[in-house]
């Protein structure tokens, strides 16, 4: 069991950074390519099956959401100018490089019907990396660095396989939502992004925009919807503060159909 354990945390917290360029055509899985459009109830065949495939792929718990019940807040577009979030400036799907628009948010989101929504536990031996003081120091070492491009690459590289079978499924219009910078996600050897020094993105397959500027979703209100606590992560929160029953997680959500 042990041995299964920190196998686990291996995935979560220390995993490659992907290679630039145009993916390996060798490693591409094969898959078939359906109809489109489907029926409605193929459609929900489809969303029970990426719960499925969620869950196989390391998700705690996943459900199916109709879109018109995501929270949306313009405030979210605000938190990411203030206070600076430390990506700021920095990453080619951030702000000042991407600015959001709250009226395109909601257009954008009110084109969709059905979502999925999954949380991942975050092992509470990592939880120092993101809060309590101890989190100040993790910011400015190394493997702080390399494990939080880590954790974003396991949690959203999930949504990344729903996705794309979602789009082979004739749900092209499937996003997978990522949040935090895409560069800490993917640039993690090179520590600057492309895309703002030359205009080329390193990852163009891989990278996606801003959620919080393009779709302004609120993930706490909407983890309040779905009857999973939440409390905040930061410099101040202290390890021993949090209740011992309470357990830490990440979120994603993909817009499917």
């Amino acid at each position: 069991m042990k041995a299964r354990g920190e196998d686990l945390l291996r995935k979560m917290f220390d995993n490659p950074p992907p290679k630039p360029g145009i993916p390996d055509e060798t490693k591409l899985p094969r898959i078939p390519s359906a109809r489109i459009p489907c029926t409605p109830e193929v459609l929900q065949d489809h969303l029970n099956s990426y719960v499925q495939m969620l869950l196989d792929e390391g998700a705690d718990e996943a459900k199916i959401v109709r879109a018109q019940d995501i929270p949306q807040d313009p405030r979210v577009i605000l938190k990411c100018f203030h206070p600076k979030c430390p990506a700021y400036g920095r990453s080619g799907s951030c702000p000042p490089h991407i600015q959001g628009d709250f009226q395109k948010a909601k257009e954008y989101l009110n084109a969709y019907e059905w979502t999925l929504v999954y949380r991942v536990n975050l092992p509470k031996e990592r939880l120092a990396y993101f809060t309590g003081p101890s989190h100040f120091e993790a910011l400015r070492s190394k493997a702080y660095y390399h494990a939080s491009g880590s954790i974003l690459r396991y949690v959203y590289g999930m949504g990344d396989v729903i996705e794309r079978a979602a789009f082979y499924d004739g749900h092209y219009f499937a996003v997978n939502c990522h949040f935090g910078p895409c560069l800490h996600e993917y640039c993690e050897e090179f520590r600057d992004c492309q895309e703002i020094k030359v205009g080329r993105c390193r990852f163009p397959y891989k990278a996606k925009p801003s959620v919080e500027q393009f779709f302004s979703i609120d993930f706490l209100k909407l983890a309040a919807q779905l009857g999973w606590e939440y409390h905040m992560l930061g410099p101040c929160a202290f390890l021993q503060d949090f209740p011992e029953e309470y357990q830490p997680y990440f979120i994603g959500l993909i817009l499917v159909a």
